[in-house]
């Protein structure tokens, strides 16, 4: 399982990043949880990842920065606080037949969220 995060996590980087000279992460995750992900992305594409690690207000600083912001993907820690950045629309659906594949229906939002 966690195999399979980490391939359909590195995917997902690479569908958000095509025509991009780096991925900018807002994430609420502990560094030393996901830092050795990103340096193997970094490795395998030879894209830098560029990680603000944040303990609270990502909503507040997504929202200021608006269509701004720098933010290619965020991460978060819980259900809870991804469902709070997306009802408050700043995201934006993905539609990709990689994660189509490689997640189950059932864990996947109906909207692409």
């Amino acid at each position: 399982m966690l195999k399979t995060l980490r391939t359909t996590l590195l995917a997902t980087l690479a569908l958000t990043t095509p025509a991009l000279a780096e991925v900018n992460i807002y994430s609420y995750r502990q560094p030393e949880l996901i830092q050795p992900l990103m340096d193997r992305f970094t490795e395998q594409t030879g894209i830098p990842v560029n990680i603000a690690f944040l303990k609270k207000g990502m909503i507040e600083k997504l929202t200021a920065e608006g269509k701004r912001s720098p933010a290619d993907l965020i991460l978060t820690v819980d259900i809870a606080r991804l469902s709070a950045v997306v009802t408050a629309d700043l995201t934006q659906p993905v539609t990709s037949d990689i994660l189509t594949t490689n997640i189950p229906a059932d864990l996947r939002d109906p909207d692409n969220q």
